[in-house]
């Protein structure tokens, strides 16, 4: 079942599940995008004309930085991720105390 087949209780409902949506392509996009970059410089680093220890140095701190941005890019958006899923239950369960 796709995101097209589900019925929504309001436009609202279907409004926020689709930004959610939104988001979570947005988070992966960039996600792919950091580690084609990491990837690409990780490559550059080995072929540049230095000596081993200079190359795995420059490859080991270039990775410690990647993983570091990616966590820290990541970890912002499954945090309003999180807040906008904890807001949409409440709404829910007080939807149906009042029905």
């Amino acid at each position: 079942m796709n995101m097209n087949d589900r019925l929504y209780y309001s436009k609202e409902a279907e409004r926020r599940v689709q930004q959610l949506h939104q988001q979570r392509q947005m988070t992966l996009a960039f996600s792919v995008l950091l580690l084609g970059m990491s990837m690409g410089a990780a490559l550059a680093i080995l072929f540049a004309p230095r000596s081993g220890s200079d190359t795995r140095k420059s490859l080991v701190d270039g990775l410690e930085n990647a993983v570091e941005g990616g966590v820290g890019a990541t970890s912002g958006a499954v945090e309003g991720l999180q807040k906008e899923f904890d807001r949409l239950r409440k709404d829910v369960e007080e939807r149906l105390k009042h029905a």
